[in-house]
């Protein structure tokens, strides 16, 4: 395995121009909507929760110089694409699973009596609404429409539907039901990157560490440069207690920035392609004469599964408690 070593013009992007790949802060926002619809409501049905899980990304900078002859004309161009590696399905579906469990526990923690998924999905309005499969990875025109990357498979907990609750029909439907039935029915979609480029965490983590501090096993920062787990903004909750109309009262809470824990899970592994390094060597060439240059670095995350489910529960359990809490402050 070749360890990753990023050149300084790919460490300035990555330092400074992923804007894909999120950027936060220790004391991260919500957005709500219609929250006051939630006021005095004590039940509450779970009608779909999905875990979408970030294996893929890519982002770019440019940057120019204005100490060539030519100025602004002049420049230098990186590109980053990022992979995920070694974590299995297993563990993706364990980490939804969890996530489910956590999100029970705090509602039924704040007051909230959560009624059983199997009542739900015995109405027959429910059972007319569109399905996913879990895992569902989407492709061709699905994702197009969507709004979804096809490199990301989205899980449902074990027993559970999947919906895309984001899509305009769902929402009334879900909204349908809910009023028939009279409890509301809650919807939680949360999206789980992989990377993160900068220093500024909700949270670090040390992985390995075991419950009397002994090491498991140690990652080198040198080769775990980028790597932070988090929930990306967007994320969150809707809720639903009518159909359709501009004024039902149908809400949301959402993450207006992400939740971030650093720390090494895995190892970087340049997997850089022979022709993309050749390709590189050229524009490297050309950019002596023309004062154009560009770059592209391929990099894989190879994770070890219990760190990254380690990870990636922290900052999903984070969110459940930060959703959860501004929703109680209206029951």
């Amino acid at each position: 395995m070749k360890k990753l070593f990023l050149p300084v013009i790919a460490l300035a992007l990555v330092l400074g121009g992923c804007a894909s790949m999120g950027g936060g802060t220790a004391k991260s926002r919500l957005e709500t909507h219609k929250l006051d619809a939630m006021d005095g409501k004590k039940e509450v049905y779970i009608g779909s929760l999905g875990v979408t899980f970030v294996t893929e990304d890519s982002s770019s900078s440019k940057a120019t110089s204005p100490m060539i002859r030519h100025g602004a004309s002049d420049y230098a161009k990186a590109h980053l694409r990022a992979k995920l590696s070694g974590v299995p399905e297993a563990t993706m579906q364990a980490i939804t699973d969890q996530v489910y469990a956590d999100l029970v526990s705090k509602l039924q923690a704040q007051g909230y009596t959560v009624r059983n998924y199997a009542d739900l999905s015995k109405n027959k309005r429910w059972n007319k609404i569109d399905k996913l499969e879990s895992p569902y990875l989407p492709t061709g025109m699905s994702a197009f429409r969507g709004g979804l990357n096809k490199d990301w498979p989205t899980y449902s907990p074990t027993g559970m539907d999947l919906i895309y609750a984001q899509k305009i029909a769902n929402t009334f439907a879900i909204g349908e039901v809910a009023d028939e039935i009279g409890v509301p029915v809650l919807a939680a979609n949360y999206t789980v990157h992989f990377a993160y480029f900068d220093d500024d965490a909700d949270y670090k983590v040390e992985y390995g560490k075991g419950a009397l501090g002994q090491d498991r096993r140690t990652l080198s920062a040198s080769v775990a440069l980028g790597q932070g787990i988090q929930v990306t903004s967007g994320s969150g909750l809707y809720f639903a207690n009518e159909g359709a109309g501009s004024f039902a009262d149908n809400g949301y809470i959402r993450l207006k920035d992400p939740i971030i824990v650093a720390g090494a899970y895995g190892e970087n592994e340049d997997t850089t392609s022979g022709a993309t390094k050749a390709v590189n060597a050229f524009s490297s060439l050309l950019g002596m004469v023309s004062g154009r240059s560009s770059s592209t670095t391929e990099i894989t995350v190879n994770a070890v599964p219990e760190y990254y489910q380690e990870g990636a529960l922290k900052v999903l359990t984070a969110a459940n408690e930060r959703i959860v809490n501004k929703l109680n402050t209206e029951k």
